[in-house]
């Protein structure tokens, strides 16, 4: 009866032992904002069927844990992208992303733990890249960097959703094309400005003569139309209606009628 008591005691003993030896490897721990999968090597390998979230959980000793940052995470970093005509811009970029938790065994599995710089990373270059080097400088430079920066968004977005990556912005912040293109560029849109201001004051004057032939042929118009109505006796019946209206008046007034002549002409007597 006594060594059944020294061999249990010993036997638990030795299950404590163990237990001191792998707690490590038995209880595990996720902090905030962290997530793991296990590889059961005598099992089916890694468990696809299974995430462990935040707080404790338990494992077999023999059970690898890998552990995942599910905060979303911040990328700043510049490029230089060849782009039409062979000219190098410098890019300066930023992203936020983050894994989609359920699907860490899968991304595991495909990218391993250094998923951002093995996949993530590359398709947002492979999108930046995608829509910049399709534009000339010029272009560049006249577009506004919103639009650019959209497009290479939505194609990155949906690149990146493939992987279980939700990738939630991608800012372009900077720009930079070659002094010597940037102030070729300048020249050029200044002598278009300029041709296109001499092209607008053409159109004016234009505009401006057509006005005034309208004018010009409007007056013509009204003078042909007013001669045509100035007949002699005409002229000579207003001429009677105004010395009636002067013979009314109560002033002394000669009115000298020259011999042959059809328009007299009066003469104030004070």
């Amino acid at each position: 009866m006594d060594q059944k008591k020294v061999n249990f005691t010993v036997a638990m003993l030795f299950i404590l032992l163990l237990i001191v030896v792998f707690i490590d490897r038995i209880v595990h721990f996720n902090g905030p904002a962290k997530a793991a999968v296990i590889y059961r090597p005598f099992n089916d390998g890694l468990m696809m069927s299974h995430v462990y979230r935040e707080g404790m959980f338990l494992t077999w000793p023999w059970n690898k844990v890998y552990r995942f940052n599910t905060r979303e995470q911040f990328i700043d970093k510049r490029l230089d992208i060849v782009v039409k005509n062979g000219v190098t811009v410098n890019v300066r970029i930023n992203y936020r992303f983050a894994p989609i938790q359920d699907s860490l065994p899968i991304i595991f599995r495909k990218y391993g733990l250094r998923y951002d710089s093995v996949f993530v990373e590359p398709e947002i270059v492979y999108a930046i890249r995608e829509v910049i080097s399709s534009l000339n400088p010029e272009e560049i430079y006249t577009l506004k960097i919103d639009s650019i920066t959209t497009s290479s968004f939505s194609l990155a977005k949906n690149r990146l959703k493939e992987g279980n990556i939700r990738v939630t912005d991608i800012y372009l912040l900077d720009i930079k094309l070659p002094p010597k293109v940037v102030n070729a560029i300048e020249s050029k849109l200044q002598e278009e400005q300029l041709n296109q201001q001499y092209a607008f004051k053409q159109e004016v004057a234009k505009k401006d003569r057509d006005i005034k032939i309208i004018e010009a042929a409007a007056i013509k118009k009204a003078c042909d139309t007013i001669s045509s109505g100035l007949t002699p006796e005409y002229l000579q019946f207003k001429q009677i209606e105004a010395f009636l209206k002067l013979s009314e008046s109560p002033n002394s007034k000669t009115i000298i009628m020259p011999q042959n002549a059809k328009t007299p002409f009066i003469l104030n007597a004070n």
